[in-house]
């Protein structure tokens, strides 16, 4: 069976398809990994086969969205889509083309809308995911892409209906491509029916954020752990970091990931004299430490990349935007978070870590000092702890990667043995 992986958005968006990919090839898969052409080579170093990736470069489109404050608020989003979007489809869906040849599913993430017109053009099925609540309409979970604290339940069906214009404008600016391949210019069945057949929408995430499906979701959407970073052991940290590890106090993480070059220097420099003032020791990433003075980063372990599956479990405490990988990582790790959102899922996830209990109320731009120091007292907190430990065990016994890859295998075969069960004509 061939696999074609198709992907686009931050590392966080691409890492869960890495490890669906391993899982699938464990068990005799051909993969291919499509994704913005700033990950190749990230793809390439897991043992993954990365397909030729676009042009399409996500660190430069995020500089410009930042400059433009395109994913302020949908309004911006949708008033800024000729300029910020529809340049980039044509390139992105010749590729996506490309990465399905001889391919017998396709599996896309919900930002690469030009995946499931590879499958279409191949005539072979194609399962839709996310990683976090924006897929399947319901009344019952916010969609994270659009939350923000101050929504109630009545912004659910108004959030998930902006994901949806967002789908319905994507399939305007694909239209001359699938008009050239024969194919219907708007698919029949939306995001509910493919080729004929029940479009599969998976959503990937923890069990401690959503621990079952909605009751009013479709038959066609389904819930699934998150496809978690692979268990890793101390003996892969270097050998500084654990010297450092083991010269005192288990210390707090700090990093934001792939949003660091947008962080605030005040708010970062804030935190970080709050660290100071309680005396806790940090390992703080390098993309924070460059936005610092020196003494603020003294005592503290400055560190590049670095596997946090194996260093969280050894950490007090993780600060970070609250991405979902990060996040899932520290939940499996059994180690408190601090969220310092941006935009997007960020929001809904810091809010519900606070709500099981595994993280203090989250950081934002007008938090003080001070505040920051009683949020800190709290994360260490014996109580929270035990709380982040006790969730730690059933998250680590599920497998969300072998579950995708499991799912994605029953759904190649119920797909061709419902086409040749098919009358002709």
């Amino acid at each position: 069976m061939k696999v074609s992986i198709q992907t686009l958005g931050s590392l966080g968006d691409v890492m869960p398809y890495i490890t669906t990919a391993r899982a699938l090839m464990a068990g005799g898969a051909d993969v291919t990994l499509m994704a913005p052409r700033d990950y190749t080579a990230t793809i390439a170093a897991h043992g993954v086969t990365p397909a030729p990736p676009p042009a399409f470069s996500l660190t430069e489109w995020n500089v410009e969205a930042e400059q433009r404050g395109t994913l302020t608020n949908p309004v911006k989003f949708f008033a800024q889509w000729n300029e910020m979007i529809v340049p980039y489809v044509d390139d992105i869906t010749a590729h996506c083309l490309m990465a399905a040849e001889r391919a017998d599913i396709v599996l896309g993430n919900s930002i690469c809308a030009p995946a499931r017109v590879a499958a279409e053009a191949h005539g072979i099925p194609y399962i839709l995911s996310a990683q976090q609540t924006a897929l399947s309409p319901t009344w019952q979970l916010p969609c994270a892409m659009m939350w923000h604290p101050w929504h109630g339940n009545w912004m659910a069906p108004v959030a998930y209906g902006a994901v949806g214009l967002a789908q319905q404008m994507m399939l305007q600016a694909l239209k001359g491509y699938r008009r050239c391949l024969g194919l219907p210019v708007i698919p029949k069945g939306g995001t509910s029916w493919h080729l004929g057949q029940p479009l599969p929408r998976i959503t990937s995430v923890s069990p401690a954020l959503v621990a079952s499906p909605p009751s009013d979701w479709k038959a066609n959407d389904y819930l699934m752990p998150y496809p978690s970073l692979d268990i890793q052991g101390p003996e892969v940290l270097p050998a500084a970091m654990m010297d450092f590890l083991q010269a005192g106090a288990a210390p707090i993480h700090v990093g934001l990931g792939s949003f660091e070059s947008d962080a605030e220097h005040e708010q970062i420099s804030r935190l970080m004299r709050a660290i100071r003032r309680l005396g806790l020791r940090a390992i703080l990433s390098a993309g924070l430490a460059d936005k610092l003075p020196t003494d603020l980063t003294e005592g503290h372990l400055v560190a590049g990349p670095v596997p946090h599956p194996a260093l969280f479990p050894l950490c007090a405490g993780v600060i970070h935007h609250g991405g979902a990988g990060t996040l899932d990582t520290a939940l499996r790790a059994g180690t408190p978070q601090l969220i310092v959102p941006d935009r997007l899922d960020q929001f809904w996830h810091a809010v519900r870590l606070r709500e099981i209990g595994v993280a203090p109320p989250h950081i934002t731009g007008k938090t003080t000092e001070d505040e920051m120091a009683a949020r800190l007292v709290s994360l260490i907190s014996p109580a929270m702890t035990a709380r982040a430990r006790s969730l730690a065990p059933a998250l680590r016994a599920r497998n969300g990667a072998e579950e995708l890859a499991a799912f994605t295998r029953a759904e190649t075969e119920r797909f061709q043995h419902n086409a040749k069960s098919r009358p002709s004509g």
